[in-house]
């Protein structure tokens, strides 16, 4: 109820009494039962409005008569991105004891590390597995743990199997398990759940690929791209980047 009042009063006059159904009145098809609005600012002289559709938030732009359905860029940036950015970190933050009762798989690359980054990922992505086989090294370098919490969008049964056969953190990014072929006798109770919380939460969090990293912080990184996670990681620790030459 806060985060709602939060944002709803920095919306301004623009913002004012735009609701879904004075939206629904511009575009020719509905929307669906569930949709919520999660966000409303005044951006360029319009409303933009965050709505959450079927677990993903879009951005609406809502002026007098008409509505801009896309996103909203100045001065080379994603406005409209950083926007829905901003309120899935605080969606991280507030979901954050739950995501860490979620965590399948953590590796700790020392005792003194202190900060941790979140690995949401699906066993059969092949662009989680290229980002997990550099994150021993990265959580080495930066002295942070890395906690997996499984996303499948393909790979649902090879995540429960990860759980219930217990998987340490080198054993799964390298992934030759998955062709031991035991899947399908690892369907334990407590990974079906486990997977079933994690899912929930992703879906809470508008996860639409793997993989996303969240810091601790809130900071998001969407898709393999290991130096904007290495530049994201060194703002968190203090550490400076090492730099190529």
């Amino acid at each position: 109820l806060s985060f709602a009042f939060v944002t709803q009063g920095l919306a301004g006059e623009k913002c004012k009494n735009i609701t879904i159904e004075i939206m629904q009145k511009h575009i020719p098809f509905s929307f669906p039962p569930d949709t919520k609005i999660i966000s409303q600012r005044e951006v360029g002289g319009l409303c933009e409005v965050i709505v959450n559709i079927q677990g993903r938030d879009l951005p609406i732009y809502v002026g007098k008569d008409f509505i801009i359905l896309g996103q909203m860029f100045s001065n080379k940036k994603n406005v409209s991105n950083e926007e829905v950015k901003k309120l899935h970190s605080q969606k991280f933050l507030s979901l954050k004891k739950d995501i860490d009762k979620a965590v399948a798989i953590t590796y700790t690359p020392s005792s003194t590390a202190k900060h941790a980054i979140y690995m949401f990922t699906d066993p059969l992505c092949p662009h989680c597995q290229k980002a997990g086989n550099q994150m021993e090294e990265i959580a080495k370098e930066y002295n942070v743990k890395v906690k997996v919490v499984f996303c499948p969008f393909r790979g649902r049964k090879n995540a429960i199997e990860a759980v219930c056969r217990n998987l340490d953190f080198s054993t799964y990014v390298k992934g030759d398990w998955k062709k031991e072929g035991k899947t399908e006798k690892s369907q334990c109770k407590k990974g079906q759940e486990l997977i079933e919380t994690s899912i929930k939460l992703a879906k809470k969090l508008g996860i639409s690929g793997v993989p996303t990293f969240y810091l601790e912080n809130g900071k998001i990184v969407v898709g393999a791209n290991i130096p904007q996670l290495k530049e994201a990681l060194a703002e968190l620790t203090g550490k400076k980047e090492k730099k190529k030459f």
